[in-house]
């Protein structure tokens, strides 16, 4: 009887797919003589241990990517940054192109539209000017000084982010420099942005593992650490 038994426990070693015997799945007996060439089950199994693969890399290219445009980026003497992560820059007297921080923009995923105030309109002080929509949601950005909007730079909404500046502003030049943040402020905010695209690398999940939102392709950074986290984070840079 136990003879009898150890040749059926021998068998059913024997018939045990590849990827049973790997740990890939927990129960699948081959049908198919061992030919995994031509076996339909082994390419679907292949090709969903790609998708995952391809998603992995992804990941950890976009991040990636986040992390090397932060490292790039320095200080600039020419341009004046202001704070909520605007950046400004004098054409004449007080009149100035007005941008986005570029570390504000490293960490932008996806972005289909940005909202800009009408031109020649008066901005005051925590006012909105610009709200930036994603396939994430949205986040607003205020104005930390009082400025008129003399002209918008391009079409932002057909292309957004497309230039380093979205429009053109007159402002006091004493209010302007008074809101600049000094390079120590900057370094400060520079640090924060690195340590927090760094320890997100250190989160990157595990080829295979269920994504923050469910999707099963990742090639955004909010689609890793999910929309509420990624809107955190731009709030965190934006303060």
């Amino acid at each position: 009887m136990s003879n009898e038994i150890e040749l059926k426990r021998n068998k059913y070693e024997m018939l045990k797919c590849i990827w049973m015997t790997s740990g890939v799945i927990d129960y699948k007996l081959c049908d198919n003589n061992f030919d995994c060439e031509n076996c339909h089950f082994d390419k679907v199994i292949r090709n969903l241990s790609n998708e995952k693969e391809t998603q992995f890399n992804g990941i950890v290219n976009d991040a990636n990517t986040i992390f090397n445009k932060l490292q790039n980026i320095k200080y600039d003497n020419n341009i004046i940054y202001l704070k909520n992560n605007l950046i400004a820059k004098e054409i004449c007297t007080n009149t100035f192109y007005l941008g986005i921080n570029p570390i504000l923009v490293s960490f932008l995923d996806n972005v289909n539209s940005m909202m800009i105030d009408e031109c020649k309109k008066s901005i005051s002080v925590g006012q909105q000017i610009i709200q930036i929509n994603g396939y994430w949601g949205s986040v607003s950005i205020s104005s930390p000084i009082n400025f008129l909007i003399y002209n918008k730079i391009d079409d932002s909404t057909d292309k957004p982010l497309k230039t380093e500046w979205f429009a053109i502003m007159g402002a006091v030049h004493k209010e302007v420099l008074s809101s600049k943040l000094h390079q120590k402020e900057w370094d400060k905010m520079h640090a924060k942005a690195i340590s927090t695209i760094a320890e997100i690398k250190t989160q990157v999940p595990k080829v295979g593992d269920t994504m923050m939102d469910g999707g099963s392709q990742i090639k955004f950074l909010y689609q890793l650490v999910g929309n509420k986290r990624y809107i955190d984070i731009l709030k965190s840079l934006i303060i």
